[in-house]
């Protein structure tokens, strides 16, 4: 059913002038509200009175100005709702940064609960569309045989359910408009919900923007092709679906939504108990976004169809959503087509498939749960609805849960005393109902509690117990992750507030918070500076190799403790899999590697180029053997295109880790919009310096450090010194050093990783010394062997020390012009297979 805006004021029709001269509208009356910026999601102040018009500054004739002494009264409960929410929430003043945090805290603190009609009226509406639903996904997404699905067995699930439907017209929404949307959808489930733009007969018997009757309700919202909806407008839409209890399926397909405005929507979903069905393809949330939602996944219960096609999500947010999902036990139909999931893709077509497993469980149990579920009994009557009155039942046991507080605070108590004084005729008949509502529920907590939200799936014991031994099992931990947060640079100003100054611009009190699953650490708070320094090592295991690994760096207001308000200056997630993978290469579904490079000054869409390299006789192939072989390869086509710019895998400019299964490199900090953090430093991003080594539970690692070299021989004529720098050659990994210029004895301060599944008695190690030379072939000083037996290996420091280097021949060791022995200066350190392959 259609519904565009139009001109005329017959039933059924919008007009555009009553929808853009309406006066105030009245909401959520009582709390504060975070009220955005519509043009570029900045915040602007925090008011009472509910939902605030996000454009109303912008446009002319949207708002009609009310008379001195209503805008005084008005000033005063603002200023009243400011200072409420500062001392719940600790807030002095509320910054731009801040709007975000502060939103979700008043979600999650629930200082105002909306008069709304209980779960329980729209619960058979909410059964039958989750059957309907339900045997829908099982027929289309999933294999209905292995399901045990059968015609008559759909038929008993039930057939779709009528229910109201709203379609508006592309390009015919805006914030203005969803904010009225908003308010009528809360005022068909409370009329208590009051809204200043009345009809001439004084009452509000017609939803001029939904087209729909007092007394009737929406449950299905589509605002596809609407992308003048900017993300003052999706405050709005969270902060409704924190209340709405009706609303089944909401459509935001290309709307140009980014990270910033999915990140504002998580918020609501996750506080939302109705929903069952989200639509947004064909968006740009990218992983950031995916990022948010998927947090609103592990807390959300009764979404069961999520469609992100279409939405540049790359391999982080895709492994980011495998993983909320695995916690998820209702989501059935996960669809992510259209998605670029980036070069080295093999980890994300394992999240893949893992995802579709994951809603394959959900779906299973859930039918099987249906099979023994009756429908519930009809809705409660319709009058008590429309009367705005309360029902004398207990609040749903999962809205409690969620909110973490008692449903009616004194903030609500405050609010609705001060609208019996204003004088508002509803307000007496409305507190009195509450004051009922709350003597009904004070005696309903003390009763064991009978009412359960349809949406909510409950398994019996053996179906339990089957579902823990299948988390069980996907919790077996297939390695360990070892994290050094060594330090970031270049942070950004932060917003400082003081009750004395106000706000003002300062420099962050840095820490970091490091996660991987369940595993949470946190760095030391460090004292204001724009290059803090940590070096803080932490370890945590590893169930999947798609699990993430995120790394955030917020700023708190004092050195001592932190903050559950504290801001994120930026995050990174990696997912393991980019650890364990080599620089672009990527494994086929043959077992074979390849390997694909792009130039970091190549354009967007500009494709990726494959790598060429030899085989084992010397033919060109760019299918390789070996993910070493790989690697090779794209070093020597990064090096070629990109020369000493290009980041390699076997080589390193820096001091640092390279190797098996270890990055060490500065990653960008990217925030919460989605968008690279710029730091103080103007034009430069700011950046945290990482080193993840990842330990497989059947691999054994040898580290190897090279220190320095002593005693080299002068090899540049005229200037009596040399360009040192090492290849370390052992097995298949061939290594090279950082060039130490203008040096006898080059400081190296480099470390190597390789590993073996087994233990070889004739393992050695080989060091290249060459010398550097800018014009011509590079010159070849000689070789460093260390032999490697596995007795030595297992005992720790018995294969440290200083190796001399022998000449290319092989006669004699290198010497110096004093007559002194040149030598490399190494250490070895084991790390043992847990379960070694037998």
């Amino acid at each position: 059913m259609g519904c565009g805006v139009s001109r005329g004021d017959a039933p059924g029709e919008v007009s555009t002038g009553d929808m853009d001269n309406n006066k105030d509208s009245e909401s959520w009356h009582g709390a504060p509200e975070v009220r955005p910026d519509a043009g570029n999601g900045t915040a602007g102040t925090v008011t009472s009175g509910g939902i605030s018009d996000p454009d109303s500054s912008s446009r002319k004739g949207s708002m009609v100005s009310d008379d001195d002494a209503k805008r005084k009264e008005k000033r005063k409960s603002s200023a009243e709702g400011i200072s409420q929410y500062a001392s719940m929430t600790g807030n002095t003043s509320l910054g731009r940064n801040q709007v975000i945090s502060d939103l979700n805290l008043f979600n999650q603190k629930s200082l105002l609960q909306s008069n709304l009609a209980p779960q329980n009226a729209f619960a058979k509406i909410l059964e039958e569309h989750r059957r309907f639903l339900i045997s829908f996904v099982a027929v289309l997404d999933h294999d209905a045989v292995s399901l045990g699905i059968t015609d008559g067995a759909i038929e008993n699930f039930g057939t779709k359910p009528k229910i109201e439907d709203r379609q508006f017209k592309s390009h015919t929404m805006d914030n203005v408009r969803v904010r009225k949307m908003c308010d009528e959808l809360l005022h068909l489930e409370d009329t208590g919900h009051k809204m200043e733009d009345k009809d001439k007969s004084g009452t509000r018997g017609w939803m001029k923007t939904l087209q729909i009757s007092v007394g009737n309700h929406v449950h299905s919202i589509k605002l596809a092709n609407n992308p003048e909806i900017k993300i003052g407008g999706y405050f709005i839409i969270s902060q409704m679906l924190s209340y709405i209890r009706g609303l089944i399926s909401l459509d935001l397909s290309s709307n140009e939504l980014t990270a910033a405005e999915a990140r504002v929507l998580a918020i609501g979903l996750k506080l939302n108990s109705s929903v069952q069905e989200l639509r947004m393809k064909e968006n740009s949330i990218g992983s950031e976004g995916a990022t948010s939602l998927a947090d609103a996944l592990k807390v959300n219960k009764t979404l069961l169809l999520v469609d992100l096609r279409m939405n540049s999500i790359r391999g982080p947010g895709i492994c980011m959503l495998a993983d909320s999902v695995q916690e998820n036990r209702t989501l059935t139909s996960l669809d992510l087509r259209w998605n670029y999931a980036g070069e080295s893709s093999d980890f994300v077509e394992t999240a893949l498939l893992d995802l579709k497993r994951f809603c394959f469980r959900n779906m299973k149990h859930t039918l099987n749960a249906l099979k023994r579920t009756p429908m519930p009994a009809g809705p409660v009557k319709s009058s008590s609805i429309q009367s705005g009155k309360r029902l004398d039942l207990p609040e749903s046991p999962l809205a409690e849960e969620r909110n973490g507080v008692q449903p009616h605070s004194q903030a609500n108590g405050d609010a609705e005393v001060s609208n019996i004084e204003s004088g508002d005729p509803d307000s007496e008949s409305q507190a009195s109902t509450h004051a009922s509502h709350d003597r009904a529920k004070s005696e309903s907590l003390r009763k064991p509690k009978e009412v359960i939200e349809a949406s909510v799936v409950n398994y019996p014991a053996e179906e339990e117990e089957e579902l823990d031994d299948q988390d069980e099992q996907d919790d077996q931990q297939i390695g360990s992750v070892e994290v050094t947060i060594m330090s970031a640079k270049n942070l950004p100003q932060v917003i400082w507030t003081t009750g004395k100054d106000g706000e003002f611009l300062g420099l962050p009190q840095a820490y970091t918070v490091c996660s991987l699953g369940k595993s949470v650490y946190n760095t030391k708070i460090k004292k204001k500076g724009w290059n803090p320094k940590w070096d803080f090592t932490c370890t945590m295991g590893v169930q999947s190799i798609w699990n993430v690994c995120t790394v955030k760096v917020m700023h708190s207001k004092s050195t001592t403790a932190r903050h559950r308000d504290d801001y994120t200056i930026g995050t990174v997630n990696l997912p393991v899999g980019s650890i364990v993978n080599w620089r672009g290469v990527a494994k086929d579904l043959d077992g074979t590697w390849r390997a694909y490079h792009k130039p970091a000054t190549a354009a967007r869409g500009d494709p990726y180029l494959a790598c060429e390299g030899k085989d084992k006789h010397g033919s060109p192939t760019n299918i390789f053997e070996t993910a070493e072989a790989a690697a090779m390869a794209y070093d020597e086509q990064a090096h070629k295109l990109e020369g000493e710019r290009a980041v390699l895998n076997m080589a390193g400019e820096s001091r640092g880790m390279i190797g098996l299964h270890v990055k060490e490199e500065q990653y960008p900090l990217v925030g919460e919009d989605g968008v690279d953090v710029i730091g103080v430093q103007a034009g430069v991003y700011s950046a945290i310096r990482l080193r993840i080594k990842y330990f497989s539970r059947s691999v054994n690692y040898l580290e190897l450090h090279l220190e320095r070299a002593s005693c080299l021989p002068k090899m540049d004529a005229g200037l009596g010194t040399c360009d040192a720098y090492a290849i370390v050659i052992m097995g298949d990994y061939h290594f090279r050093s950082r060039v130490v210029k203008n040096s006898l004895d080059p400081q190296f301060n480099q470390w190597f990783r390789v590993g073996f599944e087994e233990f070889q008695d004739d393992m050695e190690c080989r060091v290249q010394i060459w010398d550097w030379d800018r014009i011509g072939d590079d010159d070849h000083m000689g070789d460093a062997v260390a032999k490697v037996p596995k007795e030595k290996m297992l005992v720790p420091g018995a294969l440290d020390g200083s190796y001399g280097i022998i000449n290319s021949d092989g006669m004699d060791y290198v010497k110096n012009g004093k007559g002194e022995r040149s030598s490399i200066h190494l250490k070895f350190v084991l790390y043992k297979a847990v379960e070694p392959i037998t």
